[in-house]
């Protein structure tokens, strides 16, 4: 997570989301970096106030100052791109070479399910503790990540150049996903596609907000 606080920005570091390109483009521009180890990089907006408070007291105000955004990425996409992540032998906690996504599915590790039996879920870096309301102000869609990155940083009036078109795959259903699955992964993340279904309004309203703080 990146605050700027001249800006009055907060970025939402979500995994394999292209964060770390967005990172190193607002990087020279934040005043703190909520960084280290992926726990803390990777930090919900619910926490960042109870966990940085020192940026807050200097900002002079809380979440409600700041403009906050991030980006998500279709569930099915997402975890899919973790379980090719981690095929890889360098990475931490690889996967065995040979195991298929539906044997990495059926395994329930930490992607999938957290060590208190929570579903792992994007949703939760954007939303209140208590799953009520939306902190963020805008959630970037994946697939259009460096046009709506380029819109906010105009917004901001940061003065950098634009995001480099991510990778993204345009397969709704990845390959080698048995067809059978994807409606179980999909209900699993059905509170991720609830959000993703609001994004359209939601960053509508929020890009609004941003051109009338700018404009004021």
């Amino acid at each position: 997570m990146l605050i700027g606080i001249e800006k009055r920005f907060i970025f939402v570091a979500n995994t394999k989301t292209a964060s770390t390109a967005i990172e190193r483009v607002l990087e020279p521009l934040a005043d703190y970096r909520h960084g280290g180890s992926p726990q803390r990089k990777h930090v919900a907006l619910s926490q960042i106030e109870a966990q940085a408070p020192q940026v807050f007291r200097r900002a002079g105000c809380g979440l409600e100052g700041f403009f906050k955004f991030g980006v998500m990425r279709d569930p099915v996409q997402w975890i899919w791109s973790w379980f090719r992540y981690r095929k890889q032998p360098e990475v931490e906690s690889p996967l065995p070479p040979d195991m298929s996504f539906a044997e990495f599915w059926a395994r329930r590790d930490w992607n999938i399910v957290r060590a208190n039996g929570a579903r792992n879920l994007q949703s939760e870096k954007f939303l209140s503790a208590d799953r009520s309301s939306v902190l963020a102000d805008v959630i970037l869609p994946h697939e259009d990540v460096a046009q709506g990155f380029t819109a906010i940083c105009e917004g901001l009036g940061l003065g950098i150049p634009a995001l480099p078109p991510a990778n993204v795959s345009r397969q709704k259903s990845p390959p080698d996903i048995p067809a059978d699955l994807i409606d179980e992964v999909r209900a699993h993340y059905a509170e991720d596609y609830a959000l993703l279904a609001r994004l359209p309004d939601l960053n509508l309203k929020g890009m609004e907000g941003l051109r009338r703080r700018i404009n004021s």
